[in-house]
């Protein structure tokens, strides 16, 4: 597992485009990635495998999981998998340099957000993070509203009501 400060609290004013979850097997690719986001003012926590991204998930919170699809110890496919359970909302990104998935739509297909073909552009994962990026953050405040919403007819419907006794 590598990690960078998996506990830390995402702080908006240093990392204003988000927080992402970068897993791959190969450090090389992680490295060069991570500086890409990085410079695009991402906050970027690395893992080496599907495990230890799950494990640094339930940890701390992601705007964004960026993921190889093969990988020892459990793949991005499986992690997929799982994070739509635990964390329905977060979007998770397939990348791939295997046939393993022939397209963006067969990522999409499984419950991905994105599919980015290996090589990849890195333009293109800069685009793609802040796109979900900014999905996860209009569900979130979505949810909030709603939330807040609930909770204010909740007391208005614990709320007493006041009789008019008809005393003038």
């Amino acid at each position: 597992m590598v990690a960078n400060d998996p506990g830390a609290a995402c702080n908006d004013e240093s990392h204003p485009q988000g927080r992402v979850l970068l897993v791959d097997d190969e450090p090389e690719l992680r490295r060069l990635l991570r500086r890409s986001l990085v410079r695009a003012g991402f906050e970027v926590v690395e893992a080496s495998h599907g495990r230890a991204a799950l494990e640094l998930a339930r940890l701390s919170s992601f705007d964004v999981v960026i993921t190889d699809v093969r990988m020892p110890c459990m793949g991005g496919l499986e992690l997929l998998e799982r994070l739509m359970l635990e964390e329905p909302e977060l979007p998770v990104v397939l990348m791939s340099g295997s046939s393993e998935l022939a397209n963006r739509q067969s990522a999409v297909d499984v419950g991905a957000f994105d599919y980015l073909p290996k090589p990849i552009g890195l333009v293109d994962i800069q685009v793609v993070a802040l796109e979900a990026v900014a999905l996860h953050r209009e569900l979130g405040a979505a949810r909030r509203d709603h939330a807040e919403r609930e909770s204010h007819e909740r007391l208005r419907a614990a709320a007493p009501v006041a009789v008019s006794s008809g005393w003038k």
